[in-house]
């Protein structure tokens, strides 16, 4: 089975509401998934997906994924370390970051999706179908500018969905304030829930390491991307200061990049995100060094590949709950219970809603 086409298109989705994730100079209210679809010469078909934001930049992403795809006609769909080796080669003027590789992961998950659906079964089972479902906690709420009444009321509202953890972000506020925030949410979920902190790179080493000590009474599941730097060095000396476990990783790039956080032991546990570590065939390396080193995996957006993912492997911790651009599938996965149950059809059990992709494609 081979490749015979490769297409892109890309989509403006409003957000229903914005939020600060960053400064507060960084507002987010609209994203944009570029959905890339590749055809076989056997009718089968998959695809893959990169994002920009704020319709910026999206034109150079979508030209990135098309450029890329033509290294792809002709290429044997089962045999996805020539085709990621491949494509990896194809980037290296560009460099190893970025869009080059936002494009190259978009197509490798493409490519995997297709494998899964020409032999019948959920991705996750070609990955090594290591559980049914999986843990997924609620990320697409509890941001920077909520104000404390509206934090409480949508931490309860996670909690009557079902959900049994749930991220909050800080990064922009004073300690004090900072504390108050998370001892609304605390209160009114009570003690049985999980609370993830993410700072979003946003604290030096010395504002991290006192700012995680007086998040230990609450209780903090994990202490996400503290520091403004991916220098590997700096976050050791954080996790090594604090009882709360800290989790990074989704900025990082190919399993070359993750080798220094898993050898510097800078990290408890490590976020992978499917764009930038390089796609499917990537993000199971990574995750299989981490299990030698005896790290848990969480994902990083993506959930509706992400759930697959860390379903295929026994050190697959949580999954991040980030429905942005739900609205471009015709069924999109559900979490029920706190957990993600992997659909039993073939490639990711669900399909894109060619209307929503006619409404949201920018022209």
């Amino acid at each position: 089975m081979k490749v015979a086409q490769i297409r892109s298109i890309a989509l403006s989705v409003p957000l229903e509401r914005p939020m600060f994730v960053g400064d507060k100079s960084h507002l987010f209210s609209r994203f944009n998934p570029v959905v890339v679809q590749v055809m076989t010469n056997e009718g089968i078909d998959g695809f893959g997906i990169a994002f920009a934001e704020e319709d910026k930049r999206v034109k150079s992403l979508k030209v990135a994924i098309d450029e890329l795809g033509e290294e792809m006609i002709g290429q044997d769909v089962f045999r996805c370390a020539e085709a990621w080796q491949k494509l990896f080669t194809a980037t290296g003027h560009m460099g190893h970051r970025g869009y080059g590789i936002y494009a190259l992961s978009a197509i490798d998950s493409a490519l995997w999706v297709i494998q899964a659906k020409a032999l019948g079964m959920p991705l996750a089972h070609l990955l090594g179908g290591y559980r049914e479902k999986v843990p997924a906690y609620a990320s697409h709420r509890l941001f920077r500018n909520w104000s404390l009444d509206e934090l409480q009321e949508d931490a309860v509202s996670l909690v009557n969905q079902g959900f049994r953890c749930m991220k909050m972000n800080m990064g922009d506020k004073s300690l004090s304030a900072e504390i108050e925030r998370i001892k609304v949410i605390r209160e009114a979920v009570g003690e049985d829930i999980e609370i993830m902190i993410d700072a979003n790179w946003a604290w030096t080493i010395p504002q991290a390491i006192k700012m995680g000590h007086a998040l230990e009474p609450y209780n903090v599941k994990w202490l996400e991307d503290p520091l403004a730097s991916d220098d590997a060095e700096d976050l050791r000396q954080v996790a090594k200061a604090l009882s709360i476990p800290i989790a990074t990783g989704e900025t990082y790039c190919t399993k070359y990049e993750f080798r220094q956080l898993m050898e510097k032991r800078a990290a408890d546990i490590l976020i992978v995100d499917l764009q930038r570590v390089g796609g499917v065939t990537e993000w199971m390396k990574v995750a299989a060094m981490a299990q030698a080193w005896k790290i848990p995996i969480a994902s990083h957006l993506f959930y509706e590949f992400s759930a697959h993912l860390v379903a295929a492997i026994p050190n697959g911790l949580i999954v991040e709950y980030m429905p942005w651009w739900d609205s471009i599938y015709q069924e999109p996965p559900q979490v029920k219970d706190g957990y993600m149950k992997i659909s039993e059809k073939a490639g990711l059990g669900l399909e894109l809603d060619s209307d929503a992709l006619r409404k949201y494609e920018m022209k």
